[in-house]
């Protein structure tokens, strides 16, 4: 166990609330990060103050709206006034517009990059100058494996999460120089909300078109993972990965950590060695090799 502090997003249930207990548990000074505390997320608010009440944990809730740049900015400046400093940003907000891709208006589209993208680049950009003053940090991404392989329905969400795959690359080259390490984890559809709380289209028009092969979808993906859920795991599978890259030493955090049942995991972790592989031999080819980091 060490000795961090560490801001997560999104913590209201699902892999968020899994980490921040069990980060706390750990030894670890834990903001778990929840917007609208007086209102929807207040019970979650205050089941989380309770419990390190109850168990003496450095455990406490911050309000952010991942969203809104003043909230963000507010939290991490809050964060870093009551503990002195800022070690582990985990962005683990996000949301899931579920149906065909047809029927979302470009608003609707915009909504979900906002959460699940942008969401961790307005964090992250409020956390760096804190990160670069210390000399040292750590930015994780939760991700997906919609990320790497588009599945149907789901297209915005892996386009969203496919752009955070991205940004973190680019983090992950651009701040090593300064001692900070970004990193994504990208997991697979285990158990938790957001499946439940996905958004559907608000166009019940051009969602009608498509009725009949989404119900067949959702017959066939629910009876597959029910079928499969000792195979699949829990949601704390996921947690416990964040939790060991909270921990890993510094220099030692992997770019890419998979979480996924077997033949999954074999297929994404073949897929990532081989990009990684491509994007040393393009950036050589370029000229830009000496400016990749370690992956």
């Amino acid at each position: 166990m060490s000795d961090s502090t560490v801001l997560v997003t999104g913590t209201s249930t699902g892999f968020g609330r899994l980490t921040v207990e069990a980060l706390a548990r750990r030894g670890h000074q834990v903001f778990a990060g929840l917007r609208d505390v007086t209102g929807r997320n207040e019970r979650a608010a205050a089941e989380l103050t309770a419990l390190a009440g109850a168990q003496g944990l450095r455990l406490r809730v911050v309000e952010i709206d991942v969203t809104d740049q003043d909230s963000v900015e507010r939290a991490v400046r809050e964060v870093t006034e009551a503990a002195g400093r800022l070690d582990v940003v985990v962005n683990n907000a996000g949301m899931n517009f579920a149906g065909p891709v047809e029927a979302y208006t470009a608003a609707e589209a915009h909504r979900q990059f906002d959460v699940n993208t942008l969401g961790a680049l307005r964090v992250n950009n409020a956390a760096l100058p804190y990160l670069r003053a210390q000399g040292h940090g750590a930015l994780i991404q939760v991700g997906s494996l919609a990320g790497w392989l588009t599945p149907p329905f789901n297209g915005l969400y892996a386009a969203s999460k496919a752009a955070l795959r991205s940004l973190t690359e680019a983090w992950h080259h651009e701040l090593a120089p300064y001692g900070i390490e970004a990193v994504i984890l990208d997991a697979a559809a285990y158990p938790t909300n957001i499946g439940v709380n996905a958004a559907m289209p608000a166009d019940h028009q051009r969602m009608a078109l498509y009725g009949e092969t989404m119900t067949r979808f959702v017959t066939d993906l629910v009876a597959r993972t029910t079928a499969a859920a000792a195979t699949i795991g829990e949601a704390s599978q996921v947690s416990d990965a964040l939790v060991a890259l909270v921990e890993t030493p510094h220099g030692k955090r992997p770019l890419q950590t998979l979480v996924a049942p077997p033949a999954q995991y074999a297929a994404v972790h073949a897929l990532q060695e081989q990009a990684n592989a491509a994007a040393r031999i393009v950036a050589d080819d370029m000229g830009i090799g000496a400016y990749l980091a370690a992956r």
